[in-house]
């Protein structure tokens, strides 16, 4: 094989070898690109998925204002109840109200029943307390674990890039010392048999 057809072969496969190291980088690059496109989603995934819990749990807390306000109300109301009818029970026997037994019973009745408006109002404030850490709580395991996944996956690329850089170099080099290999195992010998022959003519 003569020198030159050597030389484009040694030439040429460096060059293939090199473009292929360059379309390697160039893909590498591409997908990190991708991957840091997903890291950003996956924080705005995760502020809108806080956006959603706080509708939610404030749409829940006005509900249990709605029902801790009816349960007050009903409370009220039945105290109410209460103090007619032993009003009237006081008025068909012709006991005094403002006096004895039957004032008695009004005020045992009266506080009993500012007892229970008094734990429905507490029980109220409770369970607005509960879920408002919940989903206080819930946010911040939520953006926790978000944050922890960017902080990994950008660890994680920045070693991809690293990899991605030294194979390019690798590749590269690799490329040019392949091309050499071919060079010098085809063009050496060649001029080495060439002027051995041309010895061999003088001598005859």
């Amino acid at each position: 094989m003569s020198w030159w057809v050597t030389g484009a072969l040694a030439v040429g496969g460096a060059v293939s070898g090199i473009y292929g190291a360059e379309a390697k980088r160039k893909s590498d690059k591409e997908q990190g690109k991708e991957n840091q496109r997903v890291r950003k989603e996956s924080l705005l995934t995760a502020k809108y998925n806080i956006r959603q819990n706080n509708k939610a749990s404030a749409q829940k807390q006005m509900d249990m204002l709605e029902q801790g306000g009816r349960a007050l109300a009903e409370v009220a109301t039945q105290g109410q109840k209460q103090q007619g009818e032993v009003i009237a029970e006081a008025g068909g026997s012709g006991s005094v109200v403002s006096s004895g037994t039957t004032l008695d019973v009004m005020m045992t009745d009266a506080i009993n029943n500012t007892v229970q408006q008094h734990s429905v109002v507490e029980a109220t404030k409770d369970s607005l307390a509960n879920e408002k850490n919940n989903n206080a709580n819930m946010n911040q395991t939520m953006w926790r674990n978000a944050k922890l996944g960017n902080e990994q996956s950008g660890r994680q690329l920045a070693l991809n890039d690293k990899a991605s850089g030294d194979t390019y170099l690798a590749n590269i080099l690799s490329s040019l010392v392949g091309g050499g290999k071919i060079a010098a195992s085809g063009y050496t010998p060649t001029r080495k048999s060439k002027q051995v022959g041309t010895g061999d003519q003088h001598g005859g």
